[in-house]
């Protein structure tokens, strides 16, 4: 499939559109990359124009949590390409902040291009297509923040898969030829045995025990009864102050003639009240 046909080949991320560009940030995690596509399109008529460029998921994740913070970054740019027999061909991203309404600027352009030292590619004069898109703060950082939780996602999902693939582990038979054999430490030593003395026998002509009768149990002491309760009904967890006065035995005026004593204060009717309890 060219790259004049749009048509995602990967898992879409996010989706950015605008009246003749499409953005569309996709996940090739499984090479290590995010692939980012820009798309020309006139509405009824089609793509006109395609290119995709292979980005590095750590330094992508870096811009956008920098946008999410609202720190300042400086242009980004990364040089990435492909090769295909004699054919080198460079394909080029800059991100940067610009001086316009929309102020985030992304920009894919792929022309030829040419090997230079550990594989790395160079572009080799000006590229043949060149796409950009202007993002508002606001997609900016819708952007960002959508890639950032996938790219935290897919990290969860494959942590143990990539950690069994990243690194060495020994095989059953490997663990089982650094433990001890049991079976041959134990033949090593033997287990020890109790020097048991031997019971002498019975002497037939001694005379048999005498049991000793048990001394006769004591009469178990008798039960002293529990103190009569006072003929006082007890206090309710909650009562009032009439239900005290009537508990303890006075009259109504009596409880009246203590709260008028008291001046109306119910404390202190009330202490009177418990001193005589």
């Amino acid at each position: 499939m060219g790259e004049n046909t749009y048509k995602p080949r990967n898992y879409r991320i996010v989706r950015h559109v605008t009246r003749n560009r499409i953005l569309d940030i996709q996940d090739a995690l499984e090479i290590g990359k995010l692939r980012i596509e820009l798309v020309d399109f006139v509405e009824g008529e089609g793509a006109k124009l395609s290119v995709e460029h292979f980005a590095e998921p750590d330094a992508l994740a870096l811009i956008c949590y920098d946008l999410l913070q609202g720190r300042p970054w400086e242009k980004y740019i990364e040089f990435k390409g492909s090769v295909q027999g004699e054919t080198v061909t460079s394909r080029v991203l800059v991100l940067e902040r610009v001086e316009a309404r929309n102020p985030i600027k992304i920009t894919v352009s792929r022309g030829p291009g040419k090997l230079i030292d550990k594989g790395a590619i160079q572009p080799l004069g000006k590229p043949e297509a060149t796409l950009s898109v202007l993002l508002s703060e606001f997609d900016a950082r819708r952007i960002a923040f959508t890639v950032l939780r996938h790219m935290a996602a897919y990290e969860a999902a494959t942590y143990h898969a990539r950690v069994a693939a990243g690194t060495r582990r020994a095989l059953a038979e490997e663990a089982a030829a650094y433990e001890p054999d049991a079976t041959a430490a134990e033949a090593e030593w033997p287990s020890p045995v109790e020097d048991v003395e031997p019971e002498a026998a019975p002497d037939a002509s001694a005379p048999a025990p005498v049991l000793e009768a048990a001394p006769a149990a004591s009469a178990p002491a008798p039960v002293q009864s529990a103190p009569t309760a006072s003929s006082r009904r007890p206090a309710p967890p909650v009562e009032t102050y009439w239900e005290a006065a009537e508990r303890l035995g006075l009259s109504r005026a009596e409880a009246e003639k203590i709260l008028q004593d008291a001046r109306g204060n119910w404390g202190q009717a009330w202490s009177v009240l418990r001193s005589r309890n």
